[in-house]
């Protein structure tokens, strides 16, 4: 059941979450921030246990191969150790990660 506030659907938490990842999945057309590869998981660019907030400027698309590996380490060091590094991804990635200063 929807409930309204003048016109305004209230949603729950769970739809909040699953319209939060739906959101930064499409921003990305569903491809790893990294790789490039098809994507379906979220990671933290800044890794919440390194202080990372989980706000959409701090979460990008990622495979789940990237992401389980580049795990809490910091995605520029380990970004560009990687094969498939490419100056044109980190800058996106630069750009969405200061959309915001």
């Amino acid at each position: 059941m929807d409930h309204y506030i003048d016109d305004t659907i209230l949603i729950n938490k769970r739809q909040s979450r699953k319209n939060f990842r739906k959101s930064i999945l499409e921003q990305w057309d569903n491809l790893c921030a990294y790789c490039g590869n098809k994507g379906c998981t979220l990671d933290h660019i800044k890794p919440k246990s390194k202080g990372g907030q989980h706000v959409a400027h701090n979460v990008c698309c990622a495979c789940a191969a990237c992401n389980g590996r580049k795990s809490s380490l910091d995605w520029v060091s380990w970004f560009r150790l990687q094969e498939f590094w490419d100056p044109e991804r980190e800058g996106t990635l630069w750009i969405w990660i200061h959309q915001n200063d």
